[in-house]
């Protein structure tokens, strides 16, 4: 990877020198987003004379891998006439999301600089519910009519190409706009220059309803291995296009706000957040965390009695808590996985919750068999040791439960798998554990005392 000299640029930049950025631009054969993470260090004014001097087209790559705070102190920065031209050269999608996540004034101001067609196309796409096939999709594609020949279709296609964001596969919509086939780039170009489109094309479309949720729409095109995948609207008429790219963010935006769900924390919030809207996000479920642990002390503090009378009980009681804590929270993830991956379906739940009761099961017996031979060996007491091989047991039973039935009980809900699913667990496994623990002990407390 080259190294650009930032004050070079910075230099012609003051001066203006549009001409010289130009060819420093070209004679540097770097990627849009090398660039991008390069000219991080400009400030948004000198970012946006940038992108003045060498022209809206020619910055518009590099636009594009801009964090969305840069670009939006940039669009502030820029001249109308400007402004106007890198929202049009941007793709239909990736204009409406920014003209969506930008304020009030500053999407009226953009709004007015487009063209009716342009604008109308903008509001149409940002009125999709957030989470729909709509709202991810282009309206920019490359179309074909059933009746035309492949020789036309050439003709087409290379008029269209420069204009839309992907050519490797060609839709055929009859005179309604109703989809009916589609066609490889390359069975086109290979094809009789004579022969009809509608003779040559795969007449089995799988498509989206604008309407579906995204992940739907990522699961098909996973499963099918899609570079693309068209909208249809309910009279099954091509509305739009999702990418791949699209869909990459979509997993990307899933996965990320999976993660901070398992672990409590609210999606808005990144590294970058202010510490009070840090402390702001993160307090609702702290409370709802110290709610969930108060009923774990109102179960321990129920045997504060046994425990006062055989001291032992207080020191090896956080072993049960933590293994079915760790217990739990592994068949959360495998589950919220499979859930999210569309590899669970609720019809067939049950099998999913035997399964992991039995590896609860399983493991219970195996890594309680093992604390129990260290407690034995510790306190050289076999009644401690049956009491503790017992509630692990039980609670790796509870824990493969709960961390199997939350998640799918949160899906039926139509809910996220993961929204507070850790926490949920976590007190089972602690409450569950402890009460089967230290009810044990207190049943068996004489024998217990009678080996001291």
């Amino acid at each position: 990877m080259e190294e650009l000299s930032l004050e070079y640029i910075q230099e012609l930049i003051k001066e203006s020198k549009g001409q010289e950025l130009v060819s420093y631009y070209w004679e540097n054969d770097i990627h849009p987003a090398d660039w991008a993470y390069y000219l991080e260090d400009l400030s948004y004014e000198e970012l946006a004379k940038f992108i003045e001097l060498i022209g809206p087209e020619t910055g518009l790559p590099i636009f594009e891998f801009v964090s969305f705070e840069r670009k939006r102190r940039v669009l502030e920065n820029l001249s109308g006439s400007n402004l106007a031209k890198l929202i049009t050269f941007m793709n239909p999608d990736d204009r409406a999301d920014l003209v969506e996540d930008v304020d009030e004034e500053m999407q009226e101001y953009i709004l007015s600089l487009l063209f009716q067609s342009e604008r109308q196309n903008v509001l149409r796409l940002i009125s999709y519910p957030d989470n729909s096939a709509g709202a991810y999709m282009t309206t920019d594609y490359a179309l074909l009519h059933a009746n035309d020949s492949v020789q036309d279709a050439l003709e087409q296609i290379r008029l269209q190409a420069p204009k839309r964001e992907i050519v490797y596969y060609i839709y055929v919509v009859d005179s309604a706009m109703h989809l009916v086939g589609f066609i490889s780039l390359r069975r086109l170009i290979m094809a009789p220059r004579r022969v009809l489109i509608k003779e040559i094309m795969d007449k089995t479309v799988i498509s989206v309803q604008v309407d579906e949720d995204i992940e739907s729409v990522a699961q098909k095109m996973r499963h099918y291995d899609f570079l693309a995948i068209p909208v249809v609207d309910q009279n099954n008429r091509m509305v739009g296009l999702i990418t791949f790219d699209d869909i990459y963010d979509v997993i990307q935006e899933e996965a990320t706000e999976d993660m901070y769900l398992l672990a409590n924390l609210d999606r808005d919030e990144n590294i970058e957040s202010p510490l009070y809207r840090s402390v702001k996000l993160r307090i609702p479920w702290l409370l709802i965390n110290l709610c969930t642990a108060l009923l774990v002390v109102f179960t321990v503090n129920l045997f504060k009695d046994s425990i006062s009378q055989y001291v032992a009980l207080a020191a090896v009681m956080p072993i049960v808590g933590l293994i079915g804590g760790n217990a739990g929270n592994q068949s959360l993830t495998v589950v919220v996985r499979a859930l999210a991956l569309g590899e669970i379906k609720l019809s067939e739940h049950w099998s999913v919750l035997v399964k992991e009761v039995g590896v609860g099961l399983s493991n219970g017996i195996l890594i309680g068999g093992v604390m129990a031979f260290i407690t034995f060996f510790w306190y050289n007491n076999p009644w401690l040791a049956c009491i503790i091989w017992i509630a692990m047991t039980v609670n790796l039973i509870i824990a493969g439960l709960f961390g199997s039935m939350i998640p799918i009980l949160l899906r039926k809900l139509k809910l996220d798998p993961a929204l507070g699913s850790s926490i949920f667990v976590t007190t089972a496994t602690d409450v569950g554990g402890f009460f089967v623990f230290l009810g044990l002990s207190t049943l068996f407390l004489q024998q217990l005392l009678a080996v001291i």
